[in-house]
């Protein structure tokens, strides 16, 4: 599976040739103090939009649900790292992603590595801010992403800032309606790519474990908790990544699961009960349409991603913060019909009659086929200018979030039956 589950490690590498932008502008973002005040996040969000009519989100079981306990399907769009492609995102884009995408929710992909946070921590975190502002001020959900790459392991020194960067922004959104958090992104196994000539190349691993991961969200939910507990605010939803890239979800759930092992989707292995204990937690999953699917290398049945999700949605609360219509690399090809099959197993079609949030990677400019926009388009304030992964991701944002009819996405023919 490494030759397979890799491509996600290798996509946002491909971005640093893409989105030319220079970095030195996230410097310009926004310069109000980003002083832990839970008073700051208040909001009053706008009669009628997403916000106003969902509330604060929490989790029942299986299911993200609205303030009512009313199940609710959240559909949106993920950012590429600002520091590549900052001309995309102001407030301007994030409109248009409301009002001409119909996006609910938008998933602020804060790198840490790879040129993000760690190297610009002040800029990067008021860039955030600035984001997290502009999507409460429209009324739409958005998600904190301490987004890991390389290494994969949550525990690295190198993010060792966790606990104080959520400490930080969770005090200053406390009681923020529209603010979800999400802890780390594809833990994965590729600990360093230092391979010149093929520098996506995995050139040292370590199997990162669902106990590695909880080890670390151990660390980083209850200071969330005690800064929303300070000021009287339910707990907000945290979305917690999964071994090899959030795909192996129900790792918790399973003795022994991990990338490498050779068995993690093929073979029994002994269950178990290592959930985190807490309340409104979900887990991630990923999806690459031509990546994961009904098999891998042509081998039929093996690693049937479609059957291994329809039955996990039977067992824990999943919300796919990320999905593309490509290659886990963001390339090499499209497929939407398979990527129809992923979406309607998400409404509700499924073991569990789970219906799943989504985020689609990526509203961005770059060069590779799962960018929502042409080349250029963010510089030129074309945030209408779609790809053909755009334009298909537009129609299905527009169908899931208004009701629209379009017989060209999500079709019935490509549900997924077991």
């Amino acid at each position: 599976m490494k030759k397979v589950l890799l491509g996600l490690a290798t996509l946002a590498f491909f971005a640093l040739s893409s989105c030319k932008q220079d970095a030195t502008k996230q410097a310009a973002s926004t310069a109000d103090s980003v002083a832990s005040v839970a008073a700051e996040s208040k909001y009053v969000y706008p009669e009628g939009s997403p916000v106003a009519k969902y509330g604060k989100l929490k989790v029942n079981h299986l299911q993200l649900c609205d303030q009512y306990g009313v199940p609710v399907q959240l559909a949106g769009l993920s950012t590429m790292g600002w520091q590549w492609c900052g001309d995309c995102y102001n407030r301007e884009s994030i409109e248009a992603m409301k009002n001409d995408w119909n996006i609910n929710i938008l998933r602020l992909a804060m790198y840490v590595e790879e040129g993000g946070y760690n190297t610009t921590p002040e800029a990067t975190f008021n860039k955030l801010c600035e984001m997290i502002d502009i999507c409460g001020e429209l009324g739409i959900y958005c998600i904190v992403d301490w987004h890991i790459l390389t290494p994969g392991n949550p525990l690295a020194e190198c993010y060792s800032g966790a606990k104080d960067f959520f400490q930080r922004v969770s005090s200053k959104y406390a009681g923020a309606d529209h603010v979800l958090y999400e802890l780390c992104n594809e833990p994965n196994n590729c600990q360093e790519k230092n391979n010149p000539e093929k520098p996506w190349e995995c050139t040292r691993e370590e199997n990162v474990t669902w106990d590695m991961i909880a080890e670390y969200a151990n660390g980083i939910i209850p200071l969330i908790h005690a800064n929303a507990d300070s000021v009287g605010a339910p707990h907000p939803i945290i979305i917690v990544g999964t071994p090899q890239w959030c795909q192996l979800v129900d790792a918790s759930l399973k003795e022994g699961m991990y990338q490498g092992n050779g068995k993690d989707l093929s073979d029994p292995l002994p269950a178990r009960d290592a959930r985190l204990k807490y309340d409104n937690i979900m887990y991630t999953f990923h999806f690459y349409a031509l990546e994961h699917k009904e098999s891998v290398d042509d081998k039929p049945g093996y690693y049937n991603f479609y059957s291994y999700m329809y039955d996990v949605l039977n067992t824990l609360p999943v919300f796919c913060t990320e999905y593309g219509v490509t290659f886990a690399d963001g390339d090499r090809g499209i497929d939407l019909e398979r990527t129809d099959k992923w979406l309607l197993m998400f409404q509700g079609n499924n073991a569990g009659k789970q219906i799943v949030s989504h985020c689609n990677w990526s509203f961005s400019d770059n060069e590779r086929l799962s960018s929502a926009l042409v080349p250029g388009a963010c510089a030129r304030k074309e945030w209408n200018n779609v790809t053909t992964s755009g334009e298909y991701v537009k129609k299905v944002l527009k169908v899931i979030n208004t009701g629209a009819e379009d017989t060209t996405v999500l079709k019935p023919s490509n549900l997924y039956v077991k």
